[in-house]
C-alpha cells in the first residue's frame, strides 16, 4: 500500500480558478426566468410600536406586485418554536413580519416586491410609516445588571455544574487574578451580500440559491415555518467561502424571499443593502468577570453573568 504526503506541497483549491475569474456565483446572481425583486424596508426607531404603514403609494406604482407587512402577513407558524433553528441562540427566536413591535433599529418592516429592482428601490421610498416611541438604551454599562441570563443546560450546551467549594477554594488560593474584560462590537461582514433567490417550481416545490454555510439548517428552517415538506425545499449553495461565522444562520431575507415566492407564485430575489447587513449576526459588546487562582493543586475559575458562578476544577 502506498501512501501520498501532501504537507509542504502547494494544493490548488477545486473551486479557486472560478472564484478569481468572477464565474462562481453569489446567491443574488443566478439569472432565473421570470424573475421579481424584493427590496426590504427597515425600521427607523430602535424600539416601540409601528402606529400605521401606508403602502398605498409603492401599491400604485406601476410595475409593483405587492407590498408584504405585518398587516397581511399570510398564515404561517404562529408558535415561536418554529422559528428555532439548529443553532439558534438561546432566548425567543426573532420572527419578521410576525405583529406591530419594534425590537431594534433596522428591523424590517415591510418587502416590496416589483418585476424590476429598480422599481423595488424607488417604490420602497414611498412606504409611509407612523411609530409609537418607546425608550431605548444602549448603554451596556447603564443596564449591565439587567442582562439576559441562559439557562444552565441547554441542549446539553452550557456551563459545567459547579464542583466543590470554589468561592472557598479561591478565597484561599496562594495566587490570585481578577480582572473584567470589555470586547468591543465586532462586525464580521462577508464581501458577498446576504441574498436569496427563490425559485418557485411549478409543482409548488421550492428552489433557493442561499448565501449559507448551513444548508440543511435553513431547510428545515423553511420547512417548518412555511409548511413544506423537507423533500420540497431544496437549498444551493455551491460557493460557500469562509463564511466566518455570518452565513451560520438563516437571516430574515430567506424567510422574506420565500414568503412572496410562495404567496405570488413566481421566483422572487432579495437583496439586502450592506448598511442592512451591520444589523444582525454581529459580536455585540460584552463585559466579562473573570477571577483565577491556583495553588500547586487546584485551579478555581468564576465568573459573573449579572451574579457570580462558580467552579471548582
Amino acid at each position: 500500500m502506498t501512501t501520498t504526503s501532501y504537507i509542504g506541497r502547494a494544493i490548488n483549491r477545486i473551486d479557486g480558478h472560478a472564484k478569481v475569474t468572477g464565474q462562481a456565483k453569489y446567491a443574488g446572481e443566478y439569472n432565473v426566468p421570470n424573475l421579481a425583486y424584493g427590496v426590504v424596508v427597515s425600521s427607523a426607531i430602535a424600539k416601540g410600536r409601528i402606529k400605521k404603514i401606508d403602502t398605498s403609494e409603492a401599491l400604485a406604482l406601476k410595475g409593483v406586485l405587492q407590498v408584504f407587512t405585518h398587516d397581511n402577513r399570510p398564515q404561517l407558524a404562529r408558535s415561536k418554536q418554529s422559528y428555532q433553528d439548529d443553532v439558534s441562540v438561546p432566548g425567543s427566536p426573532f420572527c419578521p413580519h410576525y405583529d406591530d413591535k419594534i425590537k431594534y433599529s433596522g428591523q424590517p418592516i415591510a418587502l416590496v416586491v416589483a418585476e424590476e429592482f429598480e422599481i423595488a428601490r424607488y417604490a420602497a421610498t414611498l412606504i409611509r410609516v407612523k411609530y409609537d416611541h418607546d425608550r431605548h438604551e444602549t448603554d451596556l454599562h447603564i443596564k449591565r445588571d439587567e442582562g439576559y441570563e441562559p439557562p444552565e443546560e441547554r441542549d446539553g450546551m452550557g456551563p459545567a455544574k459547579p464542583r466543590g467549594n470554589a468561592q472557598h477554594a479561591f478565597a484561599n488560593a496562594a495566587v490570585r487574578h481578577e480582572a473584567e474584560y470589555t470586547h468591543p462590537i465586532e462586525h464580521h461582514n462577508a464581501m458577498e451580500l446576504f441574498a436569496t433567490t427563490a425559485v418557485w417550481e411549478s409543482d409548488g416545490k421550492i428552489t433557493i440559491y442561499e448565501k449559507t454555510q448551513g444548508s440543511q439548517n435553513n431547510q428545515a428552517y423553511v420547512a417548518d415555518v412555511f409548511g413544506f415538506s423537507k423533500n420540497d425545499v431544496r437549498i444551493l449553495s455551491p460557493y460557500v467561502g469562509g463564511a466566518y461565522g455570518s452565513g451560520l444562520r438563516p437571516q430574515y431575507q430567506l424567510f422574506l424571499a420565500v414568503l412572496a415566492a410562495r404567496e405570488l407564485k413566481c421566483s422572487v430575489r432579495v437583496t439586502l443593502t450592506r448598511q442592512q447587513m451591520f444589523t444582525f449576526g454581529y459580536r455585540p459588546h460584552t463585559l466579562q468577570r473573570v477571577a483565577l487562582g491556583a495553588n500547586a493543586g487546584l485551579t478555581c475559575i468564576h465568573y459573573a453573568r449579572g451574579a457570580w458562578q462558580y467552579f471548582a476544577l
